[in-house]
């Protein structure tokens, strides 16, 4: 992970997201690497309550973190969510004609991308009824092979129509700081209740789309890379553990 002198909304959301993968009881890790967040971290409460929504598509290859180069072409597809409870569907549009739904934007996660890209996770500021026991399923429409670019590696989402099935693998209410987080200075912590706080979080998905892997250099320096090279190996060993 980053060391970082001077606080970033970017780098110190994905340092969070690094740590908290990396605390975290492993049960299963789909893709992306994440699971399941701690049964202390989730909702008491069975009944849907309204929260935010973070999700990230289920991409195959990536850990963590995937950029698409090219805005407008991702923008081309359709990308659909839907919560299904009780026998009853609702469809959410979160891309379509060209942009965003209203309430809708990429994570501002690390590295922060440069014009004309796109992270591969997205966030609302509206928030739906969920609970613990819905059924999700993503639903992507890519119009334009989509090249991209990870921590480690270069690829291609080819065009197609893709989708994946699974639940939560969070559901926050109150924020209760946990124990790494304890000692950082108020102005972060109050970033992180904000991140957190009354959020649905949607990573882990049953199946993942395949990238076409195009090369095996990313963003990340050499430096850097070992170090990510290095939590990823030690997330992989606890897995095998389990």
């Amino acid at each position: 992970m980053r060391t970082v002198s001077t606080f970033n909304w970017g780098k110190i959301a994905c340092r969070c997201v690094l740590a908290i993968a990396a605390a975290i009881t492993v049960e299963r890790a789909y893709g992306l690497r994440m699971t399941k967040m701690p049964a202390q971290l989730q909702t008491k409460v069975a009944e849907p309550r309204d929260r935010a929504i973070f999700l990230k598509l289920p991409l195959l290859q990536p850990d963590f973190h995937w950029s698409f180069l090219n805005r407008e072409d991702f923008l081309a597809g359709k990308l659909t969510l839907q919560i299904i409870r009780a026998g009853k569907s609702t469809t959410i549009t979160i891309v379509d004609n060209g942009k965003f739904s209203e309430g809708w934007e990429p994570l501002p996660l690390c590295p922060v991308p440069k014009p004309g890209k796109i992270y591969f996770g997205f966030q609302s500021s509206k928030k739906f009824p969920t609970a613990p026991g819905d059924r999700l399923k993503i639903e992507f429409q890519v119009k334009k092979d989509l090249g991209g670019i990870g921590p480690t590696q270069t690829g291609v989402l080819p065009a197609g129509t893709y989708t994946a099935e699974g639940g939560y693998s969070g559901l926050l209410d109150d924020y209760a700081v946990p124990d790494f987080a304890k000692n950082l200075p108020e102005e972060k912590i109050s970033k992180l209740r904000q991140l957190y706080e009354f959020k649905a979080f949607l990573v882990n998905w049953e199946s993942q789309w395949p990238l076409r892997i195009t090369g095996d250099e990313g963003w990340l320096s050499p430096a850097q890379r070992k170090q990510f090279e290095k939590t990823l190996k030690g997330m992989r060993e606890a897995d095998a553990k389990k």
